[in-house]
């Protein structure tokens, strides 16, 4: 999990070289892939423990949604 996320990370800091809105979508796709990840049924939740899996998903739908936004309200300065 640890390793996915960071090479989202890294594959969102390569696309901001090309462009910043670019960069956030991809690193926006990082927290909505763990929310689809958390909502496959059984043998490959039994990573996650301790938390209720509706409140997981929509933390990082809502996370990944606010990145995307945030990246399109930032005006670009060039």
């Amino acid at each position: 999990m640890l390793l996915g996320c960071l090479l989202g990370v890294v594959a969102a800091a390569a696309c901001s070289v090309i462009d910043f809105r670019l960069g956030a979508v991809v690193l926006a796709v990082v927290p909505a892939g763990l929310a689809g990840f958390r909502a496959m049924p059984p043998p490959w939740t039994e990573v996650w423990a301790n938390r209720s899996k509706v409140v997981d998903i929509t933390t990082c739908l809502v996370f990944a949604g606010l990145l995307v936004g945030l990246a399109f309200l930032v005006p670009l300065t060039r």
